[in-house]
């Protein structure tokens, strides 16, 4: 059976670059394939350096200015911008703001929390 999630009955939690709250994914719906997140990237906070081993991912941007850096390039994302980053591929998302937080939905697959930082 399918299911719905209203956005506004789930609530966010604290990550060291704003806060996030779960869609879709074991936790929340069983899902054993997909997660989906909406996270808010706090103004001036940056999601370091890092990569998912196994896991791809997708940020698609709602809303506010920002980055998504890697090892050797950056590049200016902002409403309607989608990033998709191979597993494996290192990658940051940078809020540019000192005002506005950098609101994006992000999909992983598979669902897990694999994150190795930077060296």
């Amino acid at each position: 059976m399918s299911k719905v999630v209203l956005i506004d009955q789930v609530d966010f939690y604290d990550v060291a670059w704003g806060l996030t709250k779960n869609l879709v994914g074991p936790e929340s719906t069983g899902s054993k394939h997909v997660k989906v997140n909406i996270t808010e990237y706090l103004p001036g906070y940056t999601h370091t350096l890092h990569m998912h081993p196994t896991q791809e991912e997708a940020i698609y941007v709602l809303s506010g200015k920002g980055r998504s850096e890697g090892k050797t390039e950056s590049k200016e994302i902002g409403p309607g911008s989608v990033v998709f980053v191979p597993a494996g591929e290192y990658h940051a998302t940078v809020n540019a703001s000192d005002t506005e937080p950098l609101r994006a939905i992000i999909i992983k697959s598979p669902p897990g929390n694999e994150e190795v930082p930077a060296k």
